[in-house]
């Protein structure tokens, strides 16, 4: 239990799928290839439609030097077509050259013309779905005409660019910028809006202007016709998974009503193919999740009626069983329940809200935390009520997670014993009268004032600490992946075998910080993201955000990204984002994220004024989980929550 993960439960990730958290970020073709539209010259033809403009440009400029690709920057009227409505591109950036990142374009058609009706858009949920299934759609035709392939010659004369790419969806559902409804500035008319980028073509410096005519007149209208368009689409597919997304998002609304903190539905699969696929198995061997009796719950959902799942009451719940039995997949599905799913993912019944996975880090760095409630004074009378470490050990960087997720909203902590602090967990009889002179407080004295004290329930994947089955209300083993409602025999053990857990009545202090990040909002450019594990500046060590397992897409980093910058300018007494007189907390700042994002898109994020279509949606809760790993973050720090 070192705290990275590698203890029991390894072999049965590899297996049978533990850690698929967004690790197909390229899911597969969505729909289904064959249920795909199909791309044809139809589509446009040779430059049918094509705005007159735009190939006055790129003939002309064909065999120039690079840099002349900037008189690209506008919009283009492409014209009506007996198989598309008008649209207009949008030349958002030009890139320095073929080496630079791509050029950024958008694709706009009048939602009305592309013959989607408002109640494929209406209310938000349909909307975040609506885009979400162009966006795959579109994906999924580049991707199966390799027109995201880059030109790569030989040599810096050898052909280079000629890539066409969109935001790659994972296995959840999200709001993105790739795709998005909008309003038209003159005319207030809702527009349909697909961004992208393209690796505008050169051989060294100079342009391969007829491979850009293809390109862009020839490749994109039939991207449009393709994915943008009701009557290209496999309609019936599309509605499924606009209901099935309305109906997660019921779900996870009727956890509160419940009393639940995480639902489980009959017939999920939970597996994955393997430690590094995040889709689902498929086999005889595949067993479908059934709830015990005694926990079976229904909630009522929009479109399928009636979902009856194992319904996980508030407090305390141990998940155990012997190994590979499938405890530390149940927790993943739990874990990942915050978001909607594919209908075909098999988790897309399986929702939490608010929970956060809690682990050992060791080396982080934690600043100014209040850790009081797990550790005391430490040797040499260092206090530790505003901790801080550069390089935080497992226990410490612990305790700093579960006081920092409780800090930001959190209403479940889920917990897994093989990338726990052992110390953290427990520390049993012996080894209490062996050593008198110990700091730690285990998580197992606190989590019933926890819950009790801040109504924050824990879901703990425990396969040797028997301690915990004294302070669980719930107990649930695993046995051939079949979850039983073991709480009456945990009961009768616990009775048969009594040890005594000195719980504390009381849980003890919550911080309640205001962050001061670096200058980030002085730089021109926001920093760079490396996938979903690293962030890289250039006035900071790069922040290491790879244990952070709530993440799936790159793009919500991309987005945690930008934040950093409104977050820092605020900090720094500039415009502040949300407006209002005082810094915000870190639990303001949360809950400002997931309140602007709601309420205007994640356009309102971006800090360099460019219309990006690489932002994905995270929750505030993971925002300011990187904003508490900045090395040079300063936190003026406070009690009480």
């Amino acid at each position: 239990m070192s705290g990275v993960g590698r203890g029991r439960g390894a072999f049965f990730k590899a297996k049978y799928g533990g850690g698929g958290r967004g690790l197909g970020e390229r899911s597969p073709p969505y729909p289904p290839p064959n249920q795909t539209p199909q791309v044809t010259s139809s589509g446009g033809g040779k430059g049918q439609g094509a705005s007159p403009e735009l190939l006055q440009i790129l003939q002309r400029i064909d065999r120039r030097q690079y840099g002349e690709y900037k008189q690209l920057y506008g919009n283009y009227h492409f014209s009506e077509t007996p198989e598309r409505p008008e649209f207009r591109l949008s030349v958002e950036h030009i890139q320095a050259d073929a080496f630079a990142p791509p050029s950024r374009f958008r694709a706009l058609i009048p939602i009305k013309s592309a013959g989607f009706s408002e109640e494929t858009y209406n209310p938000r949920i349909r909307k975040i779905a609506l885009c979400d299934y162009i966006t795959r759609n579109a994906h999924s035709i580049i991707t199966r005409h390799g027109w995201e392939n880059t030109s790569s010659g030989s040599g810096w004369s050898g052909p280079k660019g000629g890539d066409f790419t969109i935001n790659a969806p994972s296995q959840q559902v999200l709001e993105r910028t790739s795709c998005l409804i909008s309003k038209d500035a003159k005319t207030s008319e809702k527009m349909l809006e697909l961004r992208f980028t393209v690796g505008l073509p050169a051989a060294g410096r100079t342009i391969l202007g007829s491979q850009a005519i293809e390109i862009l007149t020839v490749r994109l209208p039939q991207l449009v016709t393709a994915s943008m368009l009701w009557n290209s689409m496999n309609q019936k597919h599309l509605i499924e998974h606009i209901k099935s997304i309305e109906d997660q998002h019921a779900l996870r609304k009727g956890l509160k009503g419940k009393n639940l903190v995480a639902f489980i539905g009959n017939g999920s699969i939970l597996p994955r193919q393997s430690g590094v696929s995040a889709l689902p198995m498929t086999g005889s061997e595949v067993v479908p999740f059934q709830s015990p009796p005694s926990l079976e719950v229904t909630i009522q959902t929009p479109n399928r009626g009636p979902v009856t799942g194992m319904g996980i009451p508030k407090g305390i719940t141990v998940l155990s069983g012997g190994g590979f039995h499938g405890k530390s997949t149940l927790l993943e599905a739990i874990e990942l329940g915050i978001y909607n799913h594919i209908p075909s993912d098999g988790r897309e019944i399986v929702v939490t809200d608010d929970a956060v996975k809690i682990r050992a880090e060791d080396g982080r760095s934690v600043v100014s935390t209040d850790i009081t409630p797990f550790i005391g004074v430490l040797p040499g009378g260092k206090t530790t009520d505003q901790f801080t470490s550069e390089d935080a050990s497992g226990s410490t960087s612990m305790a700093a997670n579960i006081q920092e997720a409780v800090e930001l909203g959190a209403s479940a902590l889920l917990l897994d014993e093989d990338s726990c602090a052992t110390n953290l967990l427990i520390r049993d009889q012996r080894m209490q009268a062996l050593i008198q002179a110990e700091p730690i407080t285990p998580l197992v004295a606190k989590v019933q004032s926890l819950f009790k004290d801040h109504d924050v329930s824990t879901i703990i994947v425990i396969g040797g600490c028997g301690d915990y089955l004294s302070v669980a209300n719930l107990v649930i083993g695993m046995e051939n992946y079949v979850p039983h409602d073991l709480t009456e025999k945990a009961r009768e053990i616990n009775t048969r075998y009594p040890i005594t857990i000195a719980t504390h009545d009381t849980y003890g202090n919550i911080p309640s910080r205001t962050p001061l990040l670096p200058a980030f909002h002085q730089n021109s450019k926001a920093p760079i993201v490396r996938g979903k594990h690293t962030i890289v500046t250039n006035i900071t060590a790069d922040v290491d955000i790879s244990e952070i397992d709530q993440f799936v897409e790159s793009g919500q980093v991309k987005t945690c990204a930008e934040l950093l910058r409104v977050i820092s300018k605020a900090g720094a007494g500039g415009p502040r984002a949300g407006g209002g007189g005082n810094p915000k907390t870190m639990r303001e700042w949360a809950r400002w994220i997931d309140e602007t994002i709601e309420a205007k898109g994640m356009d309102v994020l971006h800090t360099e004024g460019w219309v990006m279509g690489d932002l994905v949606q995270v929750r505030g809760i993971e925002a300011m989980a990187v904003v508490n790993r900045v090395r040079g973050l300063k936190a003026k720090g406070q009690q009480g929550i």
